[in-house]
This record gives structure tokens, sequence and C-alpha cells, in this order.
């Protein structure tokens, strides 16, 4: 079941800019009635429970979206990337109306990430990050176009530019191609000695493209299947938190981490 392609038409929208599960299990107590219901996070979470077994939920990844379903119709859809929930009745709670930056949101509520393969490692050598560095991980859903997806949560994370390591190849001459058409600032370093081992430091500054040229960018990288590696970069008032992509959106396993230094601010190594 793929996020993108879900129906809320027959749902109630209602905004929120921070929540949290003690909310959400009072928001369930009072617009769910008794009954058994299958709760899905677009992932890997797939399961059944009756009312009061929902209630007892003792964590949720709220980074991650999640429906529930009652006689395989939607009843209630947790969007944390749009700030919304979609329910059959009215919300009747107030929710909290004081402005909290997307960010931050996301930040609160992502998990300590697990580190396959030492990817943090990879990631700090490939781009002289931090070694005091946290790194914190949020789930993405599954989705059918993550191109698409990818490139509205940049817009709301607010990412502004990005950077990669390549070594010279078609990906490479593409990149240049889109930032010269789209008028973007680039630059390309390379290192290395010989020209069979050279490597190839993308840096582009996004911050003045419209939406369609996000769009555009995104649809390059998911031809290439070139997510991972790449860092976007997000400016904060204390500097530079750092996202990076991976895993498979499409099957349901993939990825976002987030990196900044560990004692609270975030690294300022800018483009």
């Amino acid at each position: 079941m793929n996020f993108d392609a879900l129906d809320v038409q027959h749902l109630h929208a209602q905004t929120f800019q921070t929540i949290d599960l003690f909310l959400l299990k009072s928001i369930w107590s009072d617009v769910l009635p008794l009954g058994s219901y299958r709760v899905i996070d677009y992932g890997v979470l797939d399961m059944e429970l009756a009312k009061p077994q929902l209630l007892q939920l003792r964590w949720i990844d709220l980074t991650l979206p999640f429906g529930i379903y009652s006689n395989e119709q939607l009843v209630f859809l947790y969007d944390p990337y749009h700030r919304k929930l979609h329910t059959e009745k009215v919300v009747p709670i107030e929710l909290a109306t004081h402005d909290v930056l997307f960010l931050d949101f996301i930040l609160a509520h992502s998990g300590t990430f697990h580190d396959p393969d030492s990817y943090s490692l990879k990631m700090e050598h490939a781009y002289g990050l931090s070694p005091y560095s946290q790194w914190k991980e949020l789930g993405l859903p599954k989705v059918k176009a993550p191109a698409a997806f990818i490139a509205d949560l940049f817009i709301a994370l607010g990412v502004t530019s990005f950077q990669v390591v390549l070594s010279k190849n078609k990906l490479l001459s593409h990149l240049e191609s889109w930032a010269k058409r789209t008028g973007s600032d680039h630059t390309i370093e390379s290192s290395g000695k010989w020209t069979w081992s050279k490597t190839y430091k993308v840096s582009c500054d996004v911050s003045r493209q419209p939406v369609q040229a996000v769009h555009q960018l995104e649809s390059l990288l998911e031809h290439y299947e070139e997510w991972e590696g790449f860092r976007f970069l997000i400016p904060t008032e204390t500097g530079i938190v750092s996202l990076f992509i991976g895993g498979d959106l499409t099957e349901g396993y993939g990825f976002g981490v987030f990196q900044y230094e560990h004692n609270g601010e975030v690294v300022s190594n800018e483009i």
C-alpha cells in the first residue's frame, strides 16, 4: 500500500503544529467506535488491533505516516509531512496552534540511527563532517513516486543546497547540465592524481529554484538510483543540519538520516 496513492477526500482534515502519542490516543478514544482495526505505517508496520489495544500503544514512530482502517476503509490518517489529521469525525480536541518549525517537529520524534555498514563514517570521510556528530533517523513510507515525494519533503524541511561526491559519469554531466539550465550556483571540485581515480565534489544551491526545478532534480536522481551519498543541507539559526536519504522507498524500506553536532550545535561547514 503506497502512502502517496491514498484517497482522503471522504475524511475531515485538521492541521496541527505538534502532536504526541498521548494526544493521538485521546483523539482515537473520541472519534473511533469500539471495533477491530488495521494499523499500517505504509512501511513495515501492519497489524490488527482492537480499540482497547490501540489505546494501550506505548510507542509509535511519529516521523512516519500511519493509517487506521475499519473493514478495509480508511477512517484515520496521520500525515506528519503536511502535519494533518484526517478523520471521519471532526476532531473535538483543540490542537496546538503556536508555530513549530517542521524540522524541529521531525527531529524531536526521530530515533537513533542504527548505522548499517558504518554509513556515518563514510559520510564523515566524504564531506569532512565532525566525528562528534549526532545521527538521527526518520522513517520514510512506501510510495509510488519517490522523486515527487522527496521533492515535497525537501521543500517542507527547507533544504537549500546539496553536495555529492561522484566519479566522472553520466549523472555528473546531467547534474552540471541541470544546474546550468536552471541557473543554480554550483561548483565542481576534483581530487585524485590520475584520471581513472579522480572524484568530483558537486556543490549546488537550490534555494532560489521553483518547485518544478526541484522535482526535475529529484527525478534525475531517481532515474540514476543515486539517492544514497547525497548530502542535502538545511540551514538553521545555529548552523547546518544535513539530511541523507537511503533505502528503497518503492518497497517501503526507505529512511532519512539527519546529522548535526552532538553537543546540540549543528555542523556549520556550509557550501
